[in-house]
């Protein structure tokens, strides 16, 4: 019996840009990724800005910029509070429902903002941002009695969205993460291959986040440069980021053998991964300096939160960390969140602040009529915008280099109906002898400006900065009948359903704002209409129930995304 095979093998690495991709091929670590690149077509792909991992996966999701689907970040901010984001949330369908439309069958597995799975005739994995406990249940899995067949032939464990845990005091923490991504790596790629087997769709596409996470928290020890790099070290962990790499190129080519060579394959991913430096920047007070903020006096703030999600965390046992988290109904992870962010400043004296993201530095107004107590006229805007530009154009390292590159308006880079979702300003930070600043959180307390971390922050564990950064550009691979083999030039995240269109030989979306990159493939024409019946522009309910939002903050700060 002939094997089904797919027209299409998509693969998602996550965090793999050109900075670490390309020398590991030139030193022939990868290659699997190597054969692609030197037969197809190969370039970078640009990330949305900042290139932080929900808007850009949910570009690659929908063909539209981070304003028209509508997701900023992890969370959302409603006034002086935060929830926490979900597909629910997301303005603009998928490339997948789209194919289906047409009459294809697609199967997806793993990536991020996908929950609940969508009802695809092929099947559908929700990714690691699912809000289920780590052994999870079948709400993540369509149709369900795929999850029974799964459970069944690799065991409950291995379904789990389990992640590492920012919280353990072990020693050999670095060692044991690094063993677990190439685990995870491995039986991720056998799960890929059974559902190619055993359950055929013309468009078959699998993530994998285990690059990202190695990027994340091996940075340091991969280059001998950084400025995170401990002075001794566990000489395996040299090749920690490294072998994960080999282990994710082994599944490239696992999965490449699985089918055949009139199958079209595209890896890409959705940033790409560079180092941190060791110089920190809290923009609140760089705000406080510039007369643009005021932090509340010390007895009015209440118990720091920070104390909560931090310190008083690593004072219990293991046993009870998870269970903090989970009491009072979920109320905890956003009320904790909003109020380590934005709880200790004055808003009566205030007109401009940032949430102090570490990932993604940017800064709201407060803005007259919009927010709960807001004191700037909308007027006001643009003097107030020169006025940060100026505050962050003085911070400089202590030989002069500035550390801000530039301060975009939101209206340069945002022109969707859900703008309003989006910070007033987003910085670009320097590079600083290759190396990002970091955003740390002020604590509503007055200070410099720009320090230096200290030696106990330097590997970015609790939550902390962490030695790896994400970069704006990623990667785009193709390889397939008629493709010619070029240097790809010009390709956004948003720009990919248009290749996936191309590949399928299906009509674009209508609500497409991608292009196909100059030289690759073209859709087939479709007469376009009007696309605002596709996008939606009302707002609607809650992305989860408390009970809900409480694993996915857990998640998120057990990754590292959130500081403690």
């Amino acid at each position: 019996m002939t094997r089904p095979i797919p027209s299409l093998l998509l693969i998602g690495l996550d965090g793999v840009g050109p900075e670490i991709l390309e020398p590991l091929v030139k030193s022939g670590d990868l290659p699997n990724l190597s054969r692609l690149m030197d037969a197809g077509a190969y370039g970078p792909l640009r990330s949305t800005t900042p290139p932080t991992t929900f808007p850009a996966w949910s570009s690659f999701l929908t063909g539209v910029e981070p304003s028209s689907h509508g997701i900023p970040d992890f969370t959302i901010r409603e006034g002086y509070r935060i929830t926490f984001a979900g597909a629910a949330d997301r303005r603009a369908p998928t490339w997948m429902e789209h194919l289906e439309s047409h009459g294809l069958r697609v199967g997806a597995a793993w990536f991020p903002m996908t929950y609940p799975p969508l009802p695809l005739l092929g099947y559908h994995i929700s990714g690691w941002d699912s809000p289920v406990t780590s052994r999870g249940d079948s709400s993540f899995v369509h149709p369900s009695e795929l999850h029974t067949d799964l459970v069944s032939r690799f065991g409950e464990e291995h379904l789990s969205f389990d992640t590492i845990d920012e919280f353990s005091d072990t020693d050999n923490w670095h060692i044991a993460t690094a063993e677990a991504l190439l685990g995870r790596i491995e039986k991720r790629t056998e799960i890929a291959l059974h559902l190619l087997a055993k359950h055929p769709v013309d468009v078959a596409a699998f993530y994998f986040g285990q690059t990202d996470t190695a990027a994340h928290h091996f940075f340091a020890f991969h280059d001998p440069s950084s400025p995170r790099r401990p002075e001794t070290f566990d000489p395996r962990l040299s090749h920690a980021l490294r072998n994960v790499y080999i282990a994710a190129d082994e599944a490239v080519g696992r999965l490449m053998e699985a089918v055949d060579n009139d199958t079209t394959v595209m890896v890409m991913s959705d940033h790409g991964s560079g180092g941190s430096s060791d110089i920190a920047i809290h923009l609140n007070r760089m705000l406080q300096r510039a007369g643009l903020l005021e932090f509340r006096s010390a007895g009015r703030q209440g118990i720091d939160p920070s104390f909560i999600r931090g310190k008083a965390v690593g004072l219990l046992p293991r046993q009870l960390r998870r269970p903090l988290f989970r009491f009072s109904k979920g109320l905890l992870p956003a009320l904790v969140e909003s109020r380590l962010r934005m709880g200790g400043i004055d808003w009566s004296r205030t007109v401009a602040f940032s949430e102090e993201i570490n990932y993604a530095p940017s800064i709201w107004f407060n803005q007259l009529g919009r927010e709960p107590d807001g004191v700037m006229p909308f007027c006001e805007r643009e003097h107030i915008a020169s006025r940060v530009e100026a505050a962050a154009h003085e911070l400089v390292t202590p030989n002069g280099a500035q550390l801000v590159h530039r301060v975009i308006r939101r209206e340069e880079i945002h022109h969707g109906d859900h703008l309003h979702r989006f910070p007033d300003l987003i910085l670009e930070l320097a590079n600083i002898d290759g190396f990002t600043p970091v955003c740390l959180s002020s604590r509503a307390r007055s200070g410099d400006p720009v320090g230096h971390l200290g030696a106990d922050a330097m590997l970015g564990r609790k939550g902390r900065s962490m030695p790896g950064c994400h970069t704006p550009y990623g990667i785009l691979l193709l390889n397939g009948p008629g493709l010619p083999k070029k240097q790809i030039e010009g390709a956004r995240i948003h720009d990919v359903p248009m290749l996936i269109c191309a590949a399928t030989n299906t009509p674009a979306a209508p609500w497409f704002e991608g292009t196909s990159p100059r030289g690759l493939m073209e859709p087939p024409e479709q007469k376009k209409k009007d696309r605002t019946n596709d996008l939606v522009s009302k707002e609607t309910t809650r992305s989860y129930t408390r009970a809900q939002e409480k694993v996915v903050a857990e998640r998120l700060r057990r990754l590292g995304y959130f500081e403690d």
